[in-house]
């Protein structure tokens, strides 16, 4: 099952991981957390919720995820960070995060059509 913000031990996982030791901020970083959830399920699927219930590797991945996502947005408000290069162009980097989702889109494209058998 992915992560849930809304409950208090994997709200503390969460903020371990973004490393954020404050407990004042808990709804900035439940916000940060659900609008990471909202996108990855966005970009991956919607149409089969069983998907994140499941408790395989993949929802390992999924967390995962959610985890860089959640310390992106908490930190610097996007997805993306950018540079400059030498000619003064800005280049951005997915932080890994676009292949994680593409990955992760095939898992869930299997697992829609009943490629799969970890259903839960």
């Amino acid at each position: 099952m992915i992560l849930d913000p809304k409950k208090e031990e994997d709200l503390e996982e969460i903020k371990a991981a973004i490393r954020e030791d404050y407990t004042d901020d808990d709804i900035g970083v439940q916000r940060s957390v659900m609008s990471a959830i909202a996108y990855i399920k966005g970009a991956i699927g919607n149409e089969k919720p069983s998907f994140y219930l499941q408790n395989n590797e993949t929802i390992d991945l999924i967390n995962l995820a959610i985890l860089l996502l959640t310390d992106h947005y908490y930190h610097a408000g996007s997805a993306t960070i950018e540079s400059q290069t030498q000619n003064g162009a800005l280049r951005e980097y997915d932080l890994g995060f676009n292949s994680m989702l593409l990955q992760l889109k095939a898992s869930y494209l299997a697992y829609r059509e009943g490629d799969c058998d970890e259903e839960k």
